[in-house]
């Protein structure tokens, strides 16, 4: 434990974190911001697809949810390919091929062609996200992990406060330039920048503290002493290899359980846009796309602040406060749907509670994972977690459609999948305080995360 550890040893260790989180942290938050621009701008292309292909709200849930089916199937397979070539030319090869397919996606002369450029899309960016997860675990400690996963992924909400205005504002723009129509330069101007990234990635990432030569012996030696003793303490209880990994039962639940609780975040995500657009008659575009970037931007907020008030990095209590606020907010959004302010106060809520779920999650299978077993589990929990945003965006189109437009009913998607999510997490937390696990756990490093 660290009270045994001398203190040259502790401030080594948070010299050579300050050093991590300057060097890498910033490099990632904006990669995992071009990726999640680029997934959701189809909700801004949307007005003009509409037109441009005559699309259903069914057909549109499909478009957009057809992403993941490809993104489910490479996963796994990613992951397991990075632990042998290493993250840092992996996620590489990640960035440039989506951000080519995703500008590629302007060109879409039908309905089909968007389909096949969309189920690539998700085949490209599959393992990125879990990618960030595994890099992030060979340079913090358990301790500093909860916030450092918090701060990475403020990149959602950010990326709906950049991308809802900037979108906005492209469609109205754009619109004509290079006889494009607006809703194809939406896809153009998000794909380049992730081939630029992809460049920097290659440049700037490094793939372990051991080959990183900008710490010093000394600081190297702390920080993969004390990762070493984790991922050691881990391995006691972990799966070990990639099938016993796919096959353990808290990584099945875990996979269910995060499914339900993206099932209930991703329709903001999709429709958001369009339901401001209903509710509030005759705004533009960058109207609506402001609109839509407040609720995201209070998200990032209350992500960053509650990564950092968690004191128990593995507890699953956090998740559980921010699925039951969520699941109140999203009825009270449901019955108010007629009072804009009320409805936009509530749906903000929600997004708030559904959107901070998501880091606190993942406190709890980087504590549990540990080796090659943590590529292939963390990968299965994301890619089948990730199954919703294929299931859920569609679900509420097609009750939209069967409910001649009710998005109301439409809202229970995300209240139903919610109190699932809230339950298969409450039964896995009663179960592991039976049988508690011991988990080094060094004290915090001043200033990580930050």
């Amino acid at each position: 434990m660290d009270s045994a550890v001398p203190r040259s040893e502790l401030m080594l260790r948070e010299d050579a974190l300050r050093k991590v989180t300057f060097r890498l942290i910033p490099i990632l938050v904006i990669g995992y911001i071009v990726s999640y621009v680029d997934r959701i701008n189809i909700g801004f292309a949307k007005f003009g697809m509409d037109k441009a292909f005559g699309l259903s709200a069914t057909q549109y849930g499909f478009v957009a949810g057809i992403f993941f089916v490809g993104y489910i199937m490479a996963e796994v397979p990613s992951n397991i390919v990075m632990t042998k070539v290493g993250a840092r030319v992996w996620l590489s090869r990640i960035l440039v091929t989506w951000g080519i397919i995703a500008a590629a996606t302007a060109f879409a002369p039908n309905f089909t062609t968007l389909c096949v450029l969309r189920f690539a899309l998700g085949v490209a960016e599959a393992g990125f996200f879990p990618g960030i997860i595994i890099y992030l675990t060979k340079w913090y400690p358990n301790a500093e992990r909860t916030k450092v996963i918090s701060t990475v992924m403020v990149a959602i909400p950010v990326a709906s406060v950049i991308g809802g205005p900037l979108n906005g504002w492209i469609l109205d723009t754009f619109d004509g330039t290079l006889g494009l129509e607006g809703w194809r330069w939406v896809f153009v101007v998000g794909g380049v920048p992730a081939i630029v990234l992809g460049v920097l990635f290659f440049l700037l990432l490094t793939d372990s503290p051991a080959k990183a030569r900008w710490l010093t012996d000394a600081q190297k030696g702390a920080l993969i002493r004390v990762l070493e003793a984790e991922d050691a303490e881990r391995a006691r209880t972990a799966p070990t290899g990639h099938w016993a990994a796919l096959k353990d039962k808290r990584v099945i639940a875990l996979c269910l359980a995060y499914f339900l609780l993206l099932c209930g975040a991703y329709p903001l995500t999709y429709w958001m846009p369009s339901v401001i657009k209903q509710a509030g008659h005759g705004m533009s575009s960058f109207q609506v796309g402001w609109l839509s970037a407040v609720p995201f931007l209070a998200a990032a907020i209350c992500m960053y602040v509650s990564g950092r008030a968690v004191r128990d990095q593995r507890s699953m209590r956090p998740v559980l406060i921010a699925l039951g606020i969520s699941v109140v907010a999203f009825i009270l959004t449901a019955v108010e749907l007629g009072v804009p302010a009320i409805a936009f106060a509530a749906i903000t809520v929600a997004t708030m509670a559904a959107q901070t779920a998501k880091p606190l999650f993942w406190s709890v299978p980087t504590g549990y994972l540990a080796g090659v077993g943590a590529a292939s589990g963390i990968a299965l929990i994301n890619s089948l977690g990730n199954a919703a945003g294929f299931v859920s965006p569609y679900a509420f189109g097609w009750i939209q459609d069967a409910t001649h437009g009710s998005t109301s009913l439409a809202m229970g998607v995300m209240i139903f999948t919610n109190v699932a999510a809230f339950l298969v997490l409450g039964a896995m937390a009663v179960r592991s305080r039976q049988s508690p696990a011991v988990v080094v756990q060094p004290e915090p490093a001043p200033g990580v995360g930050t």
